[in-house]
């Protein structure tokens, strides 16, 4: 698989490709099986075809906003910001591609 993202801790996400666009297939091999996975193709089908970092950004928010309802305001994440879930984004970004979505 290739990678999409390289970091060090702490550090920032860069893409291989900058310009990497993320697209559901037409007729993918199975369906989204985890939150993050259902995440991702719900804001692919709402809002089409979306460059690699925006995709992140914006389901990173989503699940960000759904653990501050259930009240992860008061524990560590309240402090962290929406940044903590992108690398399990990413990952299953890049475990999804060709299956549920193609990344060029």
């Amino acid at each position: 698989m290739r990678k999409l993202f390289t970091a060090k801790s702490g550090g920032a996400f860069r893409t291989e490709a900058d310009a990497g666009m993320v697209r559901l297939i037409d007729s993918p091999h199975r369906l989204p099986a985890t939150p993050i996975e259902q995440r991702l193709s719900s804001a692919l089908k709402e809002a089409g075809p979306l460059p690699v970092a925006l995709l992140v950004k914006r389901v990173a928010v989503e699940l960000y906003s759904d653990e501050l309802r259930k009240g992860a305001a008061v524990l560590d994440i309240g402090l962290l910001g929406d940044h903590i879930f992108n690398r399990d984004i990413i990952r299953e970004l890049d475990a999804g591609n060709g299956i549920l979505w193609a990344i060029k």
